[in-house]
């Protein structure tokens, strides 16, 4: 799975250890499911073009992990504050689905 190992890459795990493997599997279906709930219904997996957006939201997701419910995090003068996961992410989505309208002009589908 190329996300699981870009997602290692980001987080400096190595590729070939997999004690975090179930749980970042699991941070990853879940960052596919939000991903799709704003695609057009039926499309999966998830476009290769957006799987970048699964990724950096799996990356957000593991660094929050012990912080789940906060919005916000202090300790010793860091300070953290926690939004939406995929709001920064919607004008990508956005414009891939405004596209992916644009290019069925013209085309014949057979049901």
């Amino acid at each position: 799975m190329a996300v699981l190992d870009d997602l290692k890459v980001l987080l400096d795990i190595p590729v070939d250890e997999t004690e975090l493997d179930g749980k970042l599997n699991l941070i990853i279906r879940n960052a596919e499911r939000q991903v799709l709930s704003y695609l057009p219904s039926g499309t999966e997996p998830v476009p290769e073009a957006l799987e970048y957006i699964v990724c950096e939201m799996a990356v957000t997701r593991f660094n929050r992990l012990g912080n789940e419910g906060m919005s916000s995090y202090s300790q010793e003068g860091e300070s953290i504050t926690y939004g939406d996961d995929i709001s920064p992410y919607l004008p990508a989505i956005e414009a891939w689905n405004r596209m992916q309208k644009e290019n069925t002009k013209g085309r014949m589908r057979f049901l």
